[in-house]
């Protein structure tokens, strides 16, 4: 990779300690035609085509609709207002002009403004793994290589894992403690 594809790459990483049930990162929310930004939690749905902001970030954002269309969710059909955006994620190093319709609201005390869907999703590579007992979701754009683990198995690559730590090390599970009075004891 040349120097000038390095500077084009740029990345976020979320890691969380235990399991998450949903992925949440800051995002930055923008009104193209008066710049007034909002800055908010945003949930990472594979399974929404696009991405939405709630309707009290469309209110404080002052966002005027470009349109209406029909979306379908849990509770069926609806037609609701689509807003033209632009998206920062929180290393402000990925940004993008991007559609976004409107939803209800995704958390009680308004702290989930917005969720991000496959449309910003697919500009990149998107992983989460959960090891050692804690989740961690890493996204970066361009896209840079295809991930497949079952082909990897089959083509006999070595599965990567982490540098084992001595028994004197700490234990790379965060613990504090020596490797050996750790994990260490659960091989």
């Amino acid at each position: 990779m040349t120097e000038q594809q390095k500077q084009l790459v740029h990345a976020l990483t979320s890691v969380s300690q235990g399991i998450e049930r949903s992925i949440t990162t800051y995002v930055e929310v923008t009104n193209i035609g008066t710049n007034t930004k909002v800055s908010t939690r945003g949930i990472w749905d594979t399974g929404a085509t696009n991405s939405v902001v709630t309707k009290s970030t469309a209110e404080s954002l002052g966002l005027k609709p470009v349109g209406q269309t029909k979306v379908r969710g849990v509770h069926g059909d609806k037609i609701v207002n689509v807003y033209y955006v632009k998206i920062t994620l929180n290393n402000k190093n990925i940004t993008l002009n991007t559609q976004v319709t409107e939803c209800d609201e995704l958390s009680t005390n308004k702290s989930v403004g917005m969720l991000i869907g496959m449309n910003v999703i697919t500009k990149g590579d998107f992983a989460i793994t959960n090891f050692q007992g804690n989740t961690t979701m890493t996204f970066r754009v361009p896209s840079l290589q295809k991930l497949d683990f079952v082909a990897g198995m089959k083509a006999g690559q070595q599965i990567i894992k982490d540098k084992v730590p001595g028994r004197n090390d700490l234990c790379s599970c965060g613990s504090g403690k020596k490797y050996k009075h750790c994990c260490w004891k659960n091989k």
